[in-house]
């Protein structure tokens, strides 16, 4: 019993010091990849403003070494103006440092499946919104031109209402 707690013991230390170590290693990969976007940033920041235009984003993934940096990093450069907007988190019309790390960070690698749950889950909703919105839209219009609605059948009114009073 003493070897196997012994062991056991061992085991357990081993596996949380295993943790710890991969911890350490992706945070520590997660300030390299930090680094070298901020790198970037500022090489593409030619004029020095603290933002990135879309013609200073494309004059430099126009570059065959900035593309292999990117794609090095994990990151497709094929398409640059989407990348751009999707990196243009406020709608500005240009990329500060902080958008820009934080967009390679989030379309480096792969999408993963956290990534497709929320798109699903999105699109789902944004159904269901359009759904309604058609239904409702259907309704107004069949009441402005005294039609039924092909969605839903034209409710009568409840007996005593001012409008079933004029029938």
């Amino acid at each position: 019993n003493v070897i196997t707690g012994f062991f056991c013991q061992s085991a357990i230390e081993s596996a949380q010091h295993d943790r710890d170590l991969v911890t350490q290693a992706l945070l520590a990969e997660k300030r390299m990849f930090t680094e070298q976007f901020m790198q970037i940033f500022h090489t593409m920041d030619a004029d020095e403003s603290g933002s990135i235009t879309i013609e200073e984003f494309e004059e430099h993934l126009g570059s065959d070494e900035t593309k292999a940096h990117f794609e090095s990093l994990g990151l497709e450069s094929h398409d640059v103006w989407t990348l751009f907007k999707l990196m243009d988190m406020d709608n500005g019309s240009q990329i500060e440092l902080e958008e820009f790390v934080q967009g390679c960070m989030r379309l480096k690698g792969g999408a993963k499946g956290v990534d497709i749950a929320k798109l699903t889950y999105e699109n789902k909703n944004v159904a269901s919104q359009m759904e309604q919105f058609i239904k409702r839209t259907d309704e107004a219009l069949a009441m402005l031109t005294g039609k039924s609605s092909p969605v839903s059948p034209r409710r009568a009114p409840p007996q005593g209402s001012p409008s079933s009073r004029q029938a």
